[in-house]
């Protein structure tokens, strides 16, 4: 290949670069007539190629580098989007739970005051049986049980008196 050649090649490899990026490429002259021409000097020449080659790889550098963050943008808003989902399942669950929390202490809330009731019932029926073995011992009838409140066993056995049959022997 001769240095013509090789320096054409070169500038088709730019133009290639520049047409890559959206660019006009510049087209290499082969006439005679010179007027309207710039001419460089083979080390200008070079340089501008060089120049040219290197401004077309930085784009090209700064291009990727942009698409990557763009891409990782991406994955950053999909990764937000998939924490702030996590966040708002968990939210729900602690609600969820704590409304589970307040239905329990609630039922729990209800059972004990069902204890209570249950023990002051049972209490009660205590009571009345305790009257009832009192007024049984006593020798008092069922239906006069809980109509008087203190027992007349002394009374009673004393002066043998017996108020059912209302008498005194």
């Amino acid at each position: 290949m001769t240095e013509k050649q090789r320096k054409e090649a070169e500038w088709e490899n730019i133009n290639v670069l520049l047409m890559m990026h959206g660019l006009k490429p510049l087209s290499l002259v082969k006439r005679t007539d010179m007027k309207d021409l710039i001419i460089f000097d083979k080390q200008l020449s070079q340089t501008m190629r060089e120049n040219l080659k290197t401004m077309m790889e930085e784009t090209s550098r700064q291009q990727n580098m942009i698409q990557e963050l763009i891409e990782t943008n991406k994955q950053l808003k999909n990764e937000l989007q998939q924490q702030q989902s996590r966040a708002a399942d968990q939210e729900q669950r602690a609600n969820d739970l704590e409304q589970i929390m307040e239905s329990v202490k609630s039922k729990i809330g209800e059972m004990e005051d069902e204890s209570v009731n249950r023990v002051c019932q049972q209490q009660n029926k205590i009571k009345e049986l305790q009257k009832e073995h009192k007024a049984l011992q006593c020798g008092l009838p069922k239906w006069l049980i809980g109509k008087e409140s203190t027992c007349l066993c002394r009374r009673c056995k004393r002066h043998q008196f017996y108020p059912w049959v209302g008498k005194i022997p």
